[in-house]
């Protein structure tokens, strides 16, 4: 008799019900501690500390360039082209 004419066994994996909740308790706890594990280098990174610097210096910046755009046009320090010209024609 060769292999192909005889008589198949099939190998049939049969679980009960206590296996199963073993299988996905074990599942589930693994992933319990992968999660602890990143929920605690999320905590000790740096990153969120960064964040928060950067955001108030870019409320103060923000800040900054709002107040400077309300001054009255009477407090500008910066000189008009006018004015500018009329300094450049008495040096000349």
């Amino acid at each position: 008799m060769n292999k192909l004419s005889g008589p198949k066994r099939l190998t049939v994996l049969v679980y009960d019900a206590n296996g199963l909740k073993n299988f996905w308790e074990d599942i589930i706890e693994v992933h319990t501690k992968q999660k602890e594990v990143e929920d605690s280098r999320l905590t000790k990174s740096a990153l969120n500390k960064l964040r928060c610097e950067w955001t108030q210096r870019l409320e103060g910046r923000t800040r900054m360039l709002q107040k400077t755009s309300e001054k009255p046009k009477g407090q500008n320090t910066q000189l008009s082209i006018d004015s500018f010209q009329e300094i450049q024609k008495t040096v000349s």
